[in-house]
């Protein structure tokens, strides 16, 4: 929950944060670069109108319902009310993707445009939006690491105050970092096989986002030894392959190979977690964990995008 001294000021009776901020100019960004887009695809800007208004409140609901659902103490204590008090903050990454694919099905279906040549489009925006309200996050008490032990690390970007004023590392960088070169690497990219910009997307999203949740110290959707998105993202990741293999043409040996490999890293990853909570092997390094993470999620988002990109130019044939 936001502190009173938080507010910048009111607009129409309601407080406005600074992370409002952000997510506002995220998203205008988003909407600019859509519809700039429309000049490289066959996507009308009409369509792209459609789905700013109906991603917006949509994303905004389910990331707030995700958020409570999986916090069902606070619903217990407070009562339902609590899911409607947007204002409190508290939203889940999952309930916004749920949202935009909601919203991307149903501007398929208004504007009788083709899913994956909208989802080319806004993609690069969304990317771009996401970066920024990871950078607004830094307005909140969320979005930090470990503390940092190094004096000489103590400095932003790399590193921020926490509620306790001690230095913690600013993970949330890195996942602004992490979308906005993606956003700009799909923005630049020429017209290509239909579904492999939005697929590269979400293929980087996802996969730095195991990672970075990995990362994550603050007590935000987090369900044992892992964190909930830390899931979801491997889920999209996986389904994602999933999807890809079918189409990508490749022999049933590399299928079965690619297949093994996911399901590798995820265990690799899993144990990774499981250790650094239970602190089971206390004398195996920090760094050298993460560093695994990142070298395991690295090969698997690879992979994956490689599935990806044959699986689109081999329906484009």
């Amino acid at each position: 929950m936001y502190e009173e001294s938080d507010i910048l000021f009111h607009l129409f009776g309601l407080p406005v944060y600074p992370y409002a901020l952000f997510l506002a100019l995220g998203a205008l960004i988003a909407l600019f670069m859509a519809l700039y887009r429309t000049r490289k695809t066959s996507v009308s800007a009409s369509a792209v109108l459609t789905f700013a208004m109906l991603s917006l409140p949509l994303s905004v609901i389910f990331a707030r319902l995700i958020f409570c659902v999986c916090r069902p103490g606070e619903i217990v204590d407070a009562g339902m009310g609590i899911i409607w008090r947007i204002d409190y903050g508290g939203f889940s990454l999952m309930g916004t993707f749920i949202g935009l694919l909601l919203a991307a099905i149903l501007t398929k279906a208004f504007e009788h445009v083709s899913f994956l040549d909208l989802c080319d489009t806004v993609m690069p925006g969304l990317l771009v939006m996401l970066a920024v309200a990871r950078l607004g996050e830094g307005a909140t008490t969320n979005g930090i690491g470990v503390d940092v032990q190094i004096e000489a690390l103590r400095f932003f970007p790399l590193a921020r105050l926490d509620a306790y004023d001690d230095y913690c590392y600013a993970v949330h960088m890195g996942e602004a970092l992490t979308a906005l070169c993606a956003g700009v690497y799909t923005q630049t990219m020429q017209r290509r096989a239909r579904g492999l910009v939005s697929g590269l997307g979400l293929v980087v999203v996802a996969a730095a986002q195991i990672l970075w949740e990995a990362l994550r110290r603050d007590e935000v959707l987090i369900f044992s030894f892992v964190r909930i998105t830390q899931v979801f993202a491997a889920v999209v990741l996986l389904v994602v392959l999933i999807l890809s293999l079918r189409r990508s043409g490749w022999q049933k040996k590399r299928v079965v190979f690619a297949s093994i490999c996911m399901f590798l890293g995820i265990v690799i990853v899993g144990m990774n977690e499981f250790f650094a909570e239970s602190k089971l092997i206390s004398f195996i390094p920090a760094w050298l964990c993460y560093s695994i993470d990142a070298v395991t999620v690295s090969l698997m988002g690879l992979m994956t995008a490689r599935a990806l990109r044959d699986a689109c130019e081999g329906a484009q044939k």
